[in-house]
């Protein structure tokens, strides 16, 4: 020990709160002069140890009290800095050089590795730097280098990836320093390490004569064991560790693999790390470092309880070799009565239950409940659940900037305008809450939404000139909609350009935008603030190497960089309802401690690997390795078994699927067995919270019934199909007037596929050019202008153009041998009993002995003949019925032809030509001479029934041809389906 002075350093068990049993103590101490207190220093580990033992003050204290002076050593796993103390504002010329702002070093590292990895984008370059930010930190922490190994690539057998990784660490971590001094910077860690050495020496010279405790810190970082060492040696200094093993057998201490007390700051070279799953391992590790041996440790306070649970941990937790003598354990060191277990079938089921047992405990006046997690979708999940009962719980975790409201709207400016204007980012960022709020919002959302309907369904072109375009038509367009769009047009057009530039452009192109919209709304609260803290910072830094060709990546490089900022309520929480991560909930304290999400890969967290050092290279430089958080978790969970009450949560599948229960929670299974607790009270609960009672009958098949005179309503040859086959949909559709909203700027789908390629035909047989290769370059022309989305000119126009250069040369055939196109997208209107038919045929055409054919293009297969054979795909028969009626002007005579003439590919061409029927049918088939007549009997029985009968309306009357999915949301199919008898019947309707 140093200069002969026994260390004091000593550990509550588990079950004993740390801060309440130091808060007690001092209060103790001090009762006859509490301004006294003031002169005390805490070193604490981060901010929340603070806050948590300031309450806990506040808990122990019976009238009022001068808090002692608490300084945060601070994490950077949490993203804290080193308090005043620690840090002081002032620069002194024998002090260390500033830190390097974490932004500054993010960008200088993106930059080192585009100059290392040309073919790097600078998405991907992001990441790496971030991942290499972490590694550096990790061995400043641990004050190695990447020098201290020497790789012989020969004997190193390493895999190819991880020697090339090894080189081009080394040259970054070269010209990172270099850049480091060339700034007259210093590296994060390496600052706070020089602080902390600095605060040692001091101590060490001059000595306080107040007491001096650290509490709570189990960082093992060489800087940290230092200095903890120096403050346990102080004539007024403690160290206050949580949850040391004392009562741990020696072999047991001494199989975790680290020589005990030989006061050196280094491991052994030949140290196991076998054992750094375990949640003594860096406890060890630490008082190793301290140069402190376990026998010389204290208990801070102790009771029976703390002794059994630490008995309890210390059986759950043992070494592999120790499990087998849990079946020879008295039945007492296996029980645990305040822990019990909640398994939910999904993590719906689990934020659910766990909701339904903090409403439960806050019942109990004064009862602090906590829900430690390492999964924050569980915690999102509990916190909504939450709010059902207007409870916000104070959790630490906090929202990601990116999903703040002012950060939301910031990356939905950000994609609108690297889209071009795509409809979807650009109506997002429109109907934003904070764009133009106030008076204005309500005549700004009327324009927004009128705007909406008119980008539904599949865009063809991109950017302002094809909303202009898509708005153009005086007929279908209010005059008030084009020019509102207009002004909102030139008030984007001259940013949208701008933000093409490169990513400072865009950036100063997002905020102009952003402050027009909002009046400044934006920069509000706190979120607003930071969301501004970080623009400014950012447009401060040379962004040359973010700033890729494709602006397109752009949003994603702001969400990543968003998406690392933390927004923490400071008020308005509930004030015994808490959310902790498992950093956070250290030294945390509360009587019902909820662990959530206990399944391998979130309690414990899957090692993350990382991508610039081997796993062979950590252990050749002694540094931490990828499994030490197992360990960290394991304590954590200990620690968390110390509650008044327990309860441990988990789901056997999430959003991926089944899920493994945890390691930690199968061993409590496995000692405890039949002992073990399960609640399934609060899952039960949590099943009945959303469940709704059964006051009506099952939903059934619906059949409406309307009156004579609403049925009787005109018919489109393409959709007598649906009379005959949905007469629901039908009815929806052509009586109640309800016609289907597509998604915005949708896929394009058969339809909207077909509208086009019919557009094309006409305007080409329009101008009078029946030439083949006049059609290809027609189509050429519609898709070369830029506007056209890449996606269709990419994946759509070569099968397109294929399908139009064959329809181009079979007209042109078919031409040569007398047959000719009388009409093309020609009106035809007839009755049927009374009841008016209308429709489109796509193309007539007139052979040359005087008789027509009916021809309708297809960009997909045409029906099949058996469907056509049962009556269910009448479109070209009633087309020929409406011509040989006089249906269609100036096409007379008979109809001896149908065919469908499809783009889609068939025998390794696109294009061909199919009639309906066999075209060789056997006697007694339907073939050409009785289509017309078949159309009509089929048609006329259908009208009979439903349009002049008072047949109901029957939903998927015929569900193989049914093939109309517009109104299955609309019938509720879901609830009846399986039910229905498919004979037509209406099912009890």
């Amino acid at each position: 020990m140093v200069e002969g002075i026994r260390a004091n350093v000593q550990t509550v068990p588990i079950g004993v709160d740390l801060s309440g049993a130091l808060s007690e103590w001092l209060i103790g101490i001090y009762r006859d002069d509490r301004l006294a207190l003031a002169d005390v220093t805490l070193f604490l580990p981060n901010n929340r140890a603070v806050t948590a033992m300031t309450a806990a003050f506040v808990r122990s204290a019976d009238q009022g009290l001068v808090l002692p002076r608490m300084v945060a050593i601070g994490d950077l796993a949490l993203d804290e800095k080193l308090g005043p103390l620690l840090d002081p504002l002032s620069q002194d010329e024998h002090g260390p050089l500033p830190a390097a702002p974490d932004l500054v070093r993010l960008l200088q590292l993106v930059s080192l590795i585009r100059q290392h990895r040309r073919d790097a984008t600078a998405a991907e370059a992001l990441h790496l730097a971030k991942q290499l930010a972490k590694t550096l930190d990790e061995l400043e922490i641990e004050e190695k280098s990447i020098r201290d190994i020497e790789l012989d690539h020969d004997d190193a057998d390493l895999a190819s990836h991880w020697s090339t990784a090894y080189d081009s660490l080394k040259l970054l971590c070269g010209s990172y320093e270099q850049w480091l001094s060339e700034q007259q910077l210093q590296a994060p860690a390496a600052r706070r390490n020089a602080l902390l050495y600095r605060l040692a020496d001091r101590l060490k010279a001059y000595p306080p004569t107040a007491p001096v405790i650290a509490a709570g810190i189990t960082t093992a970082a060489p800087a940290i064991a230092r200095l903890l060492s120096r403050i346990a040696t102080l004539p007024n200094g403690m160290v206050l560790l949580p949850h040391v093993d004392l009562a741990m057998p020696g072999a047991d201490w001494e199989a975790l693999g680290l020589s005990d007390g030989n006061g050196t700051d280094e491991a052994p070279k030949d140290v196991s790390r076998a054992q750094e799953t375990h949640p003594q391992y860096h406890l060890k590790l630490l008082l190793h470092r301290m140069g402190i041996a376990r026998d010389e440790l204290q208990l801070f306070v102790a009771n029976d309880r703390a002794l059994r649970l630490g008995q309890a941990a210390q059986d759950i937790f043992c070494i592999p070799d120790k499990t087998m003598e849990w079946q020879s354990l008295p039945q007492k060191r296996r029980t645990l009565d305040h822990v019990r277990v909640v398994e939910a079938e999904d993590s719906a089921e689990e934020a659910r239950a766990i909701s339904v047992l903090i409403r439960g405990a806050l019942e109990i006046p004064g009862k602090r409940i906590a829900l430690v997690t390492p999964d924050r979708e569980i915690a999102l999940r509990v916190a909504a659940q939450l709010r059902r009962w207007n409870i916000e719980a104070d959790d630490s975790a906090g929202l990601p900037l990116s999903e703040e409201p002012a950060g939301v709207l910031f990356l939905a400016l950000s994609r609108m305008l690297s889209s071009e204007l795509a409809p979807v980012p650009l109506l997002s960022a429109m109907k934003h809450p904070l764009v133009h709020s106030g008076e204005a919002r309500l005549e700004w959302l009327s324009n927004v939404r009128a705007l909406d309907l008119k980008l539904r369904g599949p865009q063809m072109r991109i950017g302002a000139g094809a909303i202009a375009q898509t708005l153009a038509d005086p007929d279908k367009v209010d005059p008030k909609l084009r020019n509102w769009w207009q002004s909102i047009e030139a008030e984007i057009e001259p940013h949208a350009k701008a933000a093409k530039r490169n990513l400072r452009a865009h950036i100063e192109a997002v905020t102009a935008l952003a402050d027009i919209w909002t009046k400044g709304a934006i920069w509000k609260g706190a979120a607003g603030r930071r969301l501004a803290e970080f623009v400014e910072e950012l447009s401060g830094n040379n962004l040359g190497t973010l700033s890729d060709t494709d602006h397109a990546a752009y949003p994603d490089l702001l969400s990543s960089m968003l998406a690392d900022l933390s927004i923490r309520p400071a008020y308005g929480r509930h004030p015994r309802v808490a959310i902790y991560g498992l950093l956070e909930a250290r030294l945390q304290s509360a009587h019902l401690v909820i662990c959530a999400g206990l399944n391998e890969g979130s309690w414990p967290q899957l090692p993350q690997p990382d991508p610039w050092l081997a796993p062979h290279l950590r252990r050749r430089l002694q540094m931490p390795g990828l499994d030490r958080n197992i360990g960290l978790s394991a304590h954590d969970l200990a620690s968390a078994l110390g509650a008044d009450e327990v309860v441990l949560t988990r789901a056997k599948r999430d959003r991926s699927g089944p899920t493994i229960a945890s390691r930690f929670l199968l061993r409590l299974q496995a000692l405890l067995g039949d002992r073990l607790q399960v609640d399934d009270g609060a899952r039960r609960l949590a099943l009945t919270l959303d469940s709704a009672v059964k006051t009506a009958n099952v939903y059934p098949r619906p059949a409406p019934v309307p009156d004579i005179e609403q049925r009787k309503v005109a018919i489109s040859i393409t959709q007598m199909d649906m009379l005959k086959a949905d007469p629901y949909a039908f009815y929806a559709r052509n009586i109640l007037k309800l016609n289907a909203l597509k998604s915005v700027d949708a896929e394009p789908d058969p339809a909207w596929k077909g509208t086009l390629v019919h557009d094309i035909i006409e305007k080409w047989t329009d101008g009078g050019d029946r030439n083949p290769d006049s059609l290809v370059r027609f189509a050429e022309h519609a898709f070369n202008d830029q506007s056209v989305t890449p996606a269709l000119r990419l994946l759509w126009q070569p099968r397109i153009m294929a399908g139009l250069r064959w329809i181009a040369s079979e007209i042109a055939s078919n031409e040569s041998q007398g047959r000719s196109i009388l009409a093309y997208e020609a009106e035809a209107k007839g009755e049927i009993d009374g009841i008016v038919i209308r429709g489109r045929i796509d193309r007539i055409d007139r052979n040359e002995d005087g008789s027509l054919v009916i021809v309708d293009y297809k960009t997909g297969a045409p029906p099949s003949k058996s469907k056509v054979k049962a009556g269910y795909a009448l479109q070209l028969g009633l087309a020929g019925l409406l011509v040989e009626t006089g249906g269609v002007a100036d096409a007379e005579g008979e109809v001896r032809g149908f065919e469908y003439w499809s783009l889609a590919k068939n025998n390794d061409q696109f294009g061909y030509c199919e009639p309906p029927f066999a075209k060789s049918p056997k006697p007694g088939e339907l073939d050409a001479s009785t289509f017309v007549s078949f159309a009509d009997a089929k048609a006329s029985e259908a009208i009979a029934e439903l349009i002049l009968g008072t047949k109901p309306f029957t939903a998927k009357l015929k569900p193989d041809y049914a093939i109309y999915k517009d109104y299955d949301q609309l019938m509720r199919l879901d609830e009846w389906i399986g039910r229905a008898s498919w004979n037509g019947a209406s099912d009890g309707a």
